[in-house]
Order: structure tokens, then C-alpha cells, then sequence
């Protein structure tokens, strides 16, 4: 009885030191640098032998760095008997500062590595092949504005390396209230910087302040991936995550002039008014109609920020305003809008008549003034009207009233000498003619409107052609985002836009601001896609996801309608 005990302890005595001796494990953290500079991207190992208890425990390592990508691998073996287990976890660590940094002691529950000391270096490191190759800049103009004058900031991505992808950030300045808006599409040349030819994108944007104060453009960031150099941890060169980030940059905003009054806020850099009435003034005529075209031209002054015309008339014209036309013109320059008016006149009386003078008075941003911009008045001779009323003389010799002249259809008796009436002279074959033509016209009527009815009963049983509604094209977003294809994603998303705002000059801009957080992002991910010079890499399938889930109130709110079975 005793022996039996004593081989059961040693049993589980055994099974305690095997169980043990198969759960123990050992982390080994290497990485593939010691030495890296600011906007480098580091790969970081951690091989792991045996068994791992759970998940290793980054916190620690994120303070001093950003996890951009990770993976991981296992691997087994069994070799004369014995098993054996390995995990390697890759890790994509950016720096969030300079200095000696720490790779901290990374833990599976008790089981650790060693800490890794990493030198980061404000520049990069020439040794190691990037050098100066990868830049970005920015810059912005005029340092001092006033409150809603125009900003120009530009960006440049200068490199001498091959970018495999890359998104670059959106400017969001702070301290001011301001509104954005990116001028046309991306540039690329080359240039040369300290005798070395760099490929150069260049973005411009336009910003207008909205207030007065300290206006802040923090750093824009460009995150990307380059031709990794080989390494132990990289034998294949695979792309390099690196990341750049631009100077932050201020700009004093000052407020309106004290002398504005009632005057409209126009800061503009030049402004132009014309008038096609006032070379060649046009010939009116009493009742009859004519267009006045006014049409204002204003650089650096966004088209929805111009007035419009309500110019004096006198009281011998009717005037019938169209709705403006506003047009914002993008160069690299800035924005310069155009607003197009075009009034109807139409004259009550006949003579001379005059359109009276119009000024415009724009604050000139250059020179810090008032200026105004002039339309001469205009001089109009005005005819009277063709087959008008027309005032006669008493002494003017009387008209016979239409009721008293003859019919000349009518047969006239004559008389002969000898006061002998005569028979009435034969009218011929002409009431005849005149009758067989009715009769067909009545025929041709008659046939007309069988015809009609028959074409009419046609369409009223033909199916009805569907048009393009909200739905269809909220469909058709769907698909071009499930295919990936972002050129045709971009194109769906205005004609929806149009559906869902129709009175809007800027759909799309319109279904940005209405659009939730999450769907912003997804279309401005989208635009960075087609204007950022990324090559593939988008999935449409976040944005789908966001479409989906959205639905605008004007269209949610509509009676009678379900929703899609198959959205």
C-alpha cells in the first residue's frame, strides 16, 4: 500500500515538471536598427519559444511608439521526439519623439524580453541610404490678413525615392474660425535643391478666416512607404513605412475696417464691374423687352460672398431680375469669384429715358483701402410702340366704321337704265370649290382625332419608363464603391448629390457638411485617393458601409415609401 502511494507522488511529481517545462517560454526582442531619425518607421521581432501564456502586452511600448502595422507567425516542429513551438510577431513602430527611446521589456504574463535602447535623430541618418530624399513643405501668404480676405497655403512633397503609397493630411487651422477649400487639382514638376533633382507634388488650398484673432495651421503629416532597404528582419527589401510632417505655421488675422458703415464686405485683391449696356446702349421699344447683363468679377472672394444687383430704375421701366449666376474660378493664384446678373427691362413710355449711374465700393486688401468701382448712366431712346394707340386731330377727316362697309362676299344688284331690275350676277363655281374644301377639312379633322385617340390610348397602356430617382442612384454609389474603382465611386456620389440637394450650386459640397462624421471621412479618404497621387490600395467597402447606414432626412422623411429590400 505504502509502495503504491509513493509511485503515485512520483507520478505527479512528473506530470507537474513535464506540464511545467512545456508551458515555460522565452522572448527574444530584436530589431532590424539601432539608429533611426524622426518620420522612420523601425521592425521590431519577437520570437517567442515554447508556449506563450496569452497576448504580449504592448501598453508600455506605445507611449513612446505608434504601432503602424503588426502580424505574426507560429511554427512547430517535432525532431526525434521532441516538440517544439516558436510565434514571431512583427511590429511597425514609428517614434512620437527624438532622443534615446526605449523598446520597454514586452511581457507574455510572466515571461518578458529585454529592453532594446533605440537612438532617434531629428534628421535622417545619410548612412543609411534615405538622406534628405523625402521632404515636405508648406508655406503660407500673406502673414497678415484681414478677417474673411483670402489666404493662399501650399504644400510640396519633394522626393528622390519611389513611393510605393502615401496619404497626406488636410490642413485644420485652429485658433480662428476658417473655411478651406483646395484649388484645383495637384501639380507635379521637378526642381533642384542643393544640386539634387527632386520630383515634386504641389497642393494649394485657399483659406478665408472667419474671425480676427491668431490664426494656427498646425503640420500637415505625410505617411507613406518607400523600398525598404534589406535587412536580417527584411531580406526582401518590402516598403519602409516613413512619415513626414511640415512646419507649423501662424498668421495674424485682423478685424474689419471701423468706417464699413452699410457698405457690403468685399476684400479683394482687384474687382471688376461691367455693364453690356454701356458701349452700345440697345434700341427699346415701348412693351418690348430687353436683357441688361450686369456681371462682377472679385480675386480672392468666393462667389457665394459677392451682393446682388438691385440697381435704381426709373419709373418708366418694368424690371424682371433673374436669379444670379455665381461661379468660383480656381487657380493657384486663389479663388476668384464671378456672379452674373441679367435684369429685364421693359419700357411703359416712349422718349429719352435714363438708367442711373451704379457704384460698388470693395476694400482693397494690397493698399488697406476703400476703392469703388463705377458704372457710368445710361442713355436709352425709346421708340413708341408699331400699331399702338395714336391720338387724332378733331379736324383729321373721319374713317367709315368697318360696320358700314360692303361685304365683299356678297352679290351687289345693279340696275340697268329704264330703273329695270336685273337678276343677281352668278357667282360661278367658286361656292362650290368652297364647300368641297370644307367638306375635306371636316374629313382631315375627323381622321386627326381618331389618330389621336388610338396614339393616346397607346401611351396610357404603355409602362412607364423609370427615371433616375435618390434610390437608384444610391445603388449605383454602392456598386462603384463594391468594385473599388474610385474614379466611378467619385462620379455616383455627385449624381446622388444632385438627387438629394437639387437647389444646391455645390451638391457635392452640400452632402459633405450633411454627411455624419464617419462618412466625411470616408469622402475626403476618397478625394486624397484620386488627388493625392496614391496608386491603388482603396477599398470602397468603409465607404459603402457608411452610405448604407446613412440616409438623408428630406428622403428618410417622405411618405409611402419603404426601404430598399436589397439596398
Amino acid at each position: 500500500m505504502v509502495r503504491q502511494r509513493r509511485i503515485f507522488l512520483l507520478a505527479v511529481l512528473l506530470l507537474v515538471f513535464w506540464t511545467g517545462s512545456v508551458a515555460a517560454a522565452t522572448v527574444q526582442a530584436v530589431a532590424d536598427r539601432d539608429r533611426i531619425a524622426s518620420g522612420e518607421s523601425l521592425q521590431l521581432q519577437l520570437r517567442v519559444s515554447g508556449s506563450p501564456d496569452g497576448e504580449p502586452d504592448l501598453s508600455r511600448l506605445e507611449q513612446d511608439w505608434e504601432i503602424l502595422g503588426r502580424s505574426q507567425n507560429s511554427q512547430m516542429q517535432i525532431i526525434n521526439g521532441n516538440f517544439s513551438r516558436s510565434l514571431v510577431y512583427n511590429l511597425t513602430l514609428m517614434p512620437r519623439t527624438v532622443g534615446t527611446l526605449t523598446i520597454p521589456a514586452i511581457c507574455f504574463a510572466k515571461d518578458c524580453s529585454l529592453p532594446l535602447p533605440i537612438e532617434v535623430s531629428k534628421t535622417p541618418d545619410k548612412s543609411a541610404g534615405t538622406g534628405q530624399e523625402l521632404l515636405l513643405e508648406s508655406e503660407v501668404s500673406p502673414e497678415q490678413v484681414v478677417s474673411q480676405g483670402q489666404l493662399l497655403f501650399k504644400v510640396r512633397l519633394l522626393r528622390r525615392v519611389d513611393l510605393l503609397d502615401g496619404q497626406l493630411s488636410e490642413p485644420k487651422p485652429t485658433g480662428v474660425t476658417a473655411v478651406v477649400k483646395k484649388l484645383g487639382d495637384d501639380r507635379s514638376y521637378e526642381t533642384r535643391r542643393d544640386g539634387r533633382l527632386y520630383q515634386v507634388i504641389e497642393r494649394d488650398y485657399a483659406i478665408f478666416p472667419q474671425g480676427s484673432g491668431q490664426l494656427q495651421i498646425p503640420p500637415l503629416q505625410f505617411d507613406g512607404s518607400i523600398a525598404g532597404r534589406r535587412s536580417h528582419l527584411n531580406p526582401f527589401g518590402q516598403g519602409q513605412r516613413v512619415r513626414r510632417n511640415s512646419q507649423p505655421l501662424s498668421v495674424e488675422v485682423t478685424p474689419l475696417p471701423a468706417d464699413i458703415g452699410n457698405r457690403p464686405w468685399l476684400p479683394a485683391t482687384a474687382l471688376t464691374l461691367t455693364d453690356d449696356w454701356q458701349q452700345n446702349p440697345p434700341q427699346l421699344t415701348v412693351g418690348e423687352p430687353a436683357t441688361r447683363t450686369l456681371r462682377l468679377s472679385a480675386v480672392g472672394v468666393p462667389a457665394a460672398q459677392l451682393p446682388e444687383f438691385k440697381p435704381p430704375v426709373p419709373d418708366a421701366f418694368k424690371t424682371y431680375p433673374d436669379q444670379p449666376q455665381r461661379d468660383d474660378q480656381l487657380s493657384a493664384s486663389g479663388i476668384t469669384g464671378v456672379l452674373e446678373q441679367k435684369i429685364a427691362l421693359v419700357p411703359t413710355r416712349a422718349g429719352k429715358l435714363t438708367l442711373p449711374a451704379l457704384d460698388l465700393d470693395w476694400w482693397d486688401v494690397i493698399n488697406g483701402r476703400w476703392r469703388r468701382a463705377h458704372l457710368d448712366a445710361v442713355e436709352l431712346a425709346v421708340a413708341s410702340a408699331v400699331g399702338g394707340t395714336v391720338e387724332v386731330s378733331s379736324s383729321a377727316p373721319q374713317l367709315p366704321s368697318p360696320q358700314t362697309l360692303p361685304s365683299p362676299a356678297a352679290p351687289v344688284a345693279q340696275k340697268v337704265p329704264g330703273n329695270q331690275p336685273t337678276a343677281a350676277v352668278s357667282p360661278g363655281p367658286w361656292p362650290w370649290l368652297s364647300l368641297g374644301l370644307a367638306f375635306g377639312w371636316l374629313l382631315t379633322l375627323a381622321w386627326y382625332w381618331r389618330v389621336s385617340r388610338r396614339d393616346r390610348r397607346i401611351v396610357e397602356y404603355q409602362p412607364k419608363t423609370s427615371q433616375p430617382d435618390e434610390k437608384a442612384a444610391r445603388r449605383a454609389v454602392l456598386q462603384a464603391a463594391g468594385q473599388n474603382v474610385p474614379q466611378a465611386t467619385r462620379q455616383a456620389l455627385v449624381a446622388w448629390s444632385r438627387l438629394l440637394f437639387p437647389a444646391s450650386d455645390e451638391p457635392f459640397e452640400q452632402l459633405r457638411l450633411a454627411a455624419p462624421e464617419m462618412l466625411a471621412q470616408e469622402l475626403a479618404r476618397l478625394d486624397l485617393v484620386l488627388y493625392g497621387q496614391v496608386e491603388g490600395g482603396w477599398s470602397g467597402q468603409k465607404l459603402a458601409d457608411q452610405v448604407r447606414a446613412w440616409q438623408h432626412p428630406s428622403v428618410a422623411g417622405r411618405s409611402g415609401q419603404l426601404p430598399d429590400l436589397y439596398p
